[in-house]
């Protein structure tokens, strides 16, 4: 997955509820996943820039010498487009930081967007975890750490799955509440 694609993400997903300056935007995109990406200020004006000349972004006048970037109508079909994007199934740095940031947007997805995010991303779970069980009962020896370590990440993988379906049940709930309640109104 491009850091391209990663980048816009985070720019068009920080400025969908409201506009922001631009050293704003780019604050945010850097505390949203630090540990596994941390772009700096060069790479997210970059990103601004770039979105503005494709108007997905545009500039809001706050002053005489001051804008905001606002996300326009084409920039939020374009993030539905990256929040729906697969990072593909290689576990790297990158690939976790566009599950994370996904998962941190979902706020912004419409309903079936942020239903299929959630499914994409439990079922990648479950795979991993999968993965991991077997790599467990295929290494060659059984050590003290080893287990700890193996058992360790099994409970992490495995709880943020069982997560996952959580939120999957109540997002799914709410949006048949709400589908149920505009038809009773």
């Amino acid at each position: 997955m491009s850091v391209n694609i990663l980048t816009n993400l985070a720019v068009l997903g920080i400025t969908h509820q409201r506009p922001l300056a631009i050293g704003q935007v780019a604050s945010i995109a850097k505390s949203l996943v630090p540990e596994l990406w941390n772009p700096t200020n060069s790479v997210i004006f970059s990103a601004v820039r770039r979105n503005i000349q494709i108007n997905y972004l545009k500039k809001e006048k706050t002053g005489k010498k001051s804008y905001n970037i606002k996300l326009t109508k084409k920039g939020h079909v374009q993030l539905q487009n990256l929040l729906l994007c697969d990072p593909g199934e290689l576990v790297s740095p990158t690939t976790q930081a566009v599950e994370a940031i996904q998962f941190c947007l979902l706020d912004a997805a419409s309903p079936p967007t942020a239903e299929m995010v959630l499914i994409r991303l439990q079922n990648r779970q479950r795979k991993r975890l999968e993965d991991l069980q077997h790599r467990c009962l295929n290494y060659p020896h059984n050590g003290r750490y080893l287990n700890l370590w193996m058992g360790m990440e099994q409970r992490r993988i495995a709880a943020t799955e069982q997560m996952l379906t959580i939120i999957y049940k109540e997002a799914k709930n709410s949006i048949l509440t709400n589908n149920f309640s505009k038809l009773t109104n």
